[in-house]
């Protein structure tokens, strides 16, 4: 019996200081994530481990994507690499939805006030990584109008009556909540990366690419028609 006693001693102290060095370490593990439970450097293999629970929606070279819901909006999770080297990631919108904004919202509750406000969106500094959240208007409705056939095609007739409608409610969004390793953020902004240089699902994480917004243009006669809000605001610049 005393011989179980002092053997059970000894792994019992090895079994709880076991305990006490993972959860240090698993603490410790997480104070030096940069997003989610990743860190910047990190291989595609680590964030793949990091994320087995989640659906992958694609994988390449340069890209992981997984399907994901955030604050309720079905969203696309996305890593980026260069040469194998996690150096953004963050969430964007599968589609227009109504709810988009509240994408935005959760990343304010959650990190409190910007740092600043720019054409890209809020953007967070914090030591190592630039937040950047935004949400914009993906699909505008424009307000019934009776339809005028003039002369020139379909696009001269559509600018003749586009312009006299007014923008109505704006029915879907879209949003990005990224986190950028901030030495490459500093690099792309020094230009010292240049924008081709730059993955498609990079250049959405960074605001420079985002979806095209269309204008819904209905007429009395029943139809209607999407208009990429590009060529309104040409033709709008050029009928005035």
């Amino acid at each position: 019996m005393k011989t179980f006693a002092c053997f059970a001693l000894p792994l019992f102290i090895l079994l709880t200081g076991c305990a006490t060095l993972t959860n240090t370490l698993s603490d410790d593990s997480k104070e030096k994530y940069d997003f989610r439970e990743t860190q910047w450097g990190f291989s595609q293999q680590r964030v793949q481990v990091a994320e087995k629970d989640s659906r992958l929606y694609l994988k390449r070279d340069d890209v992981l994507v997984y399907n994901i819901e955030v604050a309720g909006v079905p969203a696309y999770l996305v890593y980026t690499f260069k040469n194998n080297k996690l150096r953004a990631a963050g969430y964007i919108t599968e589609k227009p939805v109504k709810n988009a904004q509240n994408i935005t919202k959760m990343c304010v509750d959650k990190l409190g006030a910007p740092t600043k406000i720019t054409k890209e969106g809020m953007i967070w500094d914090t030591p190592k990584t630039v937040i950047v959240a935004n949400a914009y208007p993906s699909h505008v409705s424009m307000g019934t109008i009776r339809y005028e056939h003039v002369s020139g095609g379909i696009f001269a007739n559509v600018l003749h009556n586009i312009k006299k409608a007014k923008l109505g409610s704006i029915e879907r969004w879209d949003a990005v909540w990224s986190y950028i390793d901030k030495s490459f953020y500093g690099e792309q902004r020094k230009g010292n990366v240049h924008l081709a240089d730059l993955s498609f699902y990079e250049k959405v994480l960074f605001g420079t690419v985002k979806r095209h917004e269309f204008i819904k243009f209905a007429t009395r006669t029943g139809y209607t028609l999407p208009i990429p809000h590009d060529f309104l605001k040409e033709g709008m610049a050029e009928a005035k």
